[in-house]
């Protein structure tokens, strides 16, 4: 039979101390139909780096999975300079980031990767249904893994206030976003990125933004992708699962108590660099036009976030001192990223609802 589809592929993993879960991600990578298939000509490498696990993870990878290529940071230096890291490990066409919570259904690859191949040339990011997965006490107090059809992520969409949202987030799947081809970006739970378009929005060699440490990193992505010419193209036929520990805040002030009862399920670094970093992501990417269209809803969402920390969350606004601190920096990314960003203001406003 003739071989087609050939194919190189890094699958790049942050840990830092995953051992609940790294074992399951691992196995569903190894259960993936394209390893056997002969119509897939891939070659594909494992890339783990860790960000100082105490907990065993690395012991366990090294045992269970020695093929896998491993980088220990000895201190935990944040999932975007380690995912950075993992991606320089190997020169391939496509990178996957996929955290270690995440399991993938057999068929994954095979469904991400051939339409990848035949994406055009301009689509930078390809993403699945990414569905919760949960685990549940039965009687004797044994647990199990439970794969849901509740939705965690099919996508990101970005309002005029430039709140990001995950498309779908809770909501049953029952088809209704099947028709739906391309998206602002994906989340950065699992996502399948052409490596000529890491390299092209890359800031020195930087593909996530090192800055950020963790979180909204993958909005900054996303945005950076779009104002470069890349495409987002969702694949709903394949499907991965979560296990998503950090819920959306509906910032609407009629949900102020579910609000405060979410932000404090939140970790407090969570909530520090959350916070930190969207406002890098306005800083180093809006359009000057654009953000003068939208002034006033971007102006409201910003008010309510600091009103809401500055009265229930005193410890974050520490992260406006590092927003300070780093204001040179984000200045010299602004001036790079919008002088050599491809799309008009006018293309970037469709996104934004």
């Amino acid at each position: 039979m003739t071989k087609k589809n050939k194919t190189t592929l890094s699958i790049c993993l942050v840990t830092w101390n995953s051992m609940k879960f790294i074992g399951d991600c691992l196995e569903s990578i190894m259960k993936q139909t394209v390893w056997v298939k002969e119509e897939f000509d891939i070659k594909i490498a494992i890339n783990v780096v860790d960000n100082g696990s105490q907990d065993g993870t690395l012991e366990f990878i090294k045992k269970e999975y020695p093929f896998v290529h491993i980088l220990k940071n000895i201190n935990n230096l944040g999932f975007c300079r380690a995912n950075n890291q993992a991606i320089r490990m190997h020169n391939t066409e496509w990178v996957l980031i996929i955290n270690p919570d995440v399991i993938l259904e057999p068929d994954f690859l095979e469904k991400l990767l051939t339409a990848a191949q035949k994406s055009k040339e301009d689509v930078g990011a390809l993403a699945s249904k990414i569905l919760r997965i949960e685990t549940q006490v039965e009687n004797g107090g044994l647990t199990r893994v439970v794969k849901t059809n509740k939705i965690d992520s099919y996508g990101l969409e970005v309002k005029k206030s430039r709140q990001v949202k995950n498309i779908g987030e809770g909501e049953d799947d029952e088809g209704q976003y099947d028709e739906v081809s391309e998206v602002f970006g994906f989340a950065g739970t699992c996502v399948l990125l052409r490596r000529d378009a890491l390299e092209d929005i890359a800031f020195r060699e930087e593909y996530l933004d090192e800055d950020f440490f963790a979180y909204q990193d993958d909005y900054d992505l996303a945005y950076r992708l779009q104002l470069y010419g890349w495409r987002a193209k969702f694949v709903p036929r394949a499907v991965a699962y979560h296990f998503r520990s950090a819920q959306a805040t509906d910032l609407s002030i009629g949900k102020l108590f579910k609000i405060i009862r979410a932000r404090r399920q939140k970790s407090r670094q969570i909530n520090y660099h959350s916070y930190k970093n969207h406002l890098f992501v306005l800083f180093k990417n809006e359009i000057n036009e654009n953000f003068w269209r939208h002034f006033f809803p971007i102006l409201w969402f910003e008010f309510k976030k600091f009103i809401y920390v500055l009265l229930f969350e005193q410890k974050t606004l520490g992260a406006l001192g590092q927003v300070f601190k780093k204001f040179k920096t984000m200045r010299l990314k602004r001036k790079i990223i919008l002088g050599r960003r491809k799309v008009t203001a006018e293309y970037m406003r469709q996104w934004f609802k």
